[in-house]
């Protein structure tokens, strides 16, 4: 079968100052055994060097497209990349983390072969320098609604994981600009609501772990944690109240202990844990497994 016969799949890489890893993530892409492509490379306002490094690529493939764009945010990017594609699929890639070359001809036999909306794959954990850590992150098939909204375990492991079909991200909708570290996991939860989710089984990608300021991204997941379980009981995702309280104290309980713990902030720990025991009394009973887990 010529490749043209085959679905068109875009692929959307939102940059961001990535000019030590961009090189390394296009030609993941670029080499992949699933050749109808198309490459977007969205610039969300870089100042470094990653623009002559893309620019350099793609004078010699011709699917790559660049768009600059002022900084607006990982989400906006996507957006953009999403608005610019033709694709039947889609398939997002963080510009730091890597595809194995049967990435997108592996998702594509799974989605395919089910009523799936969108599929993930297994992955592999790799440290700065593109080393493995030995480290395998995956999640799980179904209808996975309740568990995200849970947060029980990892359900989708990343954005860099999945394929979607177009019309899935008509109907769920795109990524939230309003969000930043839960992005891709309120995305997930539109997804999950409407359509079941495919596991691949096996690792297709890799995962790159950097350093980061831990505080400031604590501040931002309470932010974006609170703002997103807002929007999912007022889009009626919870299926009952009781339900309801048990995520918002599971969400309490996550805040608290990577407060205390990584934030070193025992009073805001203490505060969440508070909040964790109004919404639902029998969280306490998962206060020392999870507390006992995260701080020691």
């Amino acid at each position: 079968m010529d490749k043209t016969d085959r679905p068109l799949i875009s692929v959307i890489i939102p940059a961001y100052n990535s000019e030590k890893f961009i090189e390394e993530t296009l030609r993941s892409v670029m080499t992949q055994s699933y050749k109808n492509i198309e490459i977007i490379v969205v610039d969300d306002g870089s100042t470094d060097g990653q623009k002559e490094k893309i620019s350099r690529l793609a004078e010699n493939d011709s699917r790559i497209q660049y768009i600059y764009q002022n900084n607006q945010g990982v989400s906006a990017a996507r957006n953009r990349g999403f608005a610019q594609s033709k694709g039947t699929y889609l398939a997002f890639l963080d510009s730091d983390d890597v595809w194995l070359s049967d990435n997108l001809e592996s998702k594509l036999v799974k989605i395919e072969s089910g009523h799936y909306g969108l599929v993930h794959s297994d992955g592999f954990v790799m440290n700065e320098n593109s080393y493995l850590t030995g480290q395998i992150i995956s999640g799980n098939e179904g209808m996975l609604l309740d568990d995200l909204l849970a947060l029980k375990d990892m359900q989708v492991p990343g954005p860099s994981s999945i394929l979607v079909k177009r019309e899935v991200v008509k109907t769920a909708g795109l990524f939230d600009q309003q969000l930043s570290t839960s992005a891709d996991h309120e995305f997930f939860v539109r997804v999950a609501a409407r359509f079941r989710i495919g596991r691949l089984p096996k690792p297709t990608w890799s995962y790159r772990i950097h350093p980061f300021n831990m505080h400031k991204r604590i501040a931002l997941m309470e932010k974006d944690f609170l703002y997103e379980f807002q929007k999912a009981s007022s889009n009626h995702f919870f299926k009952n109240k009781s339900f309801e309280r048990k995520c918002y104290a599971n969400m309490y309980l996550i805040l608290a202990a990577s407060w205390a713990k990584d934030g070193h902030n025992i009073r805001k720990g203490l505060y969440f844990t508070i909040l964790a025991l109004k919404s639902h009394p029998v969280a306490v009973t998962d206060i020392s497994k999870r507390f006992l887990k995260k701080w020691f």
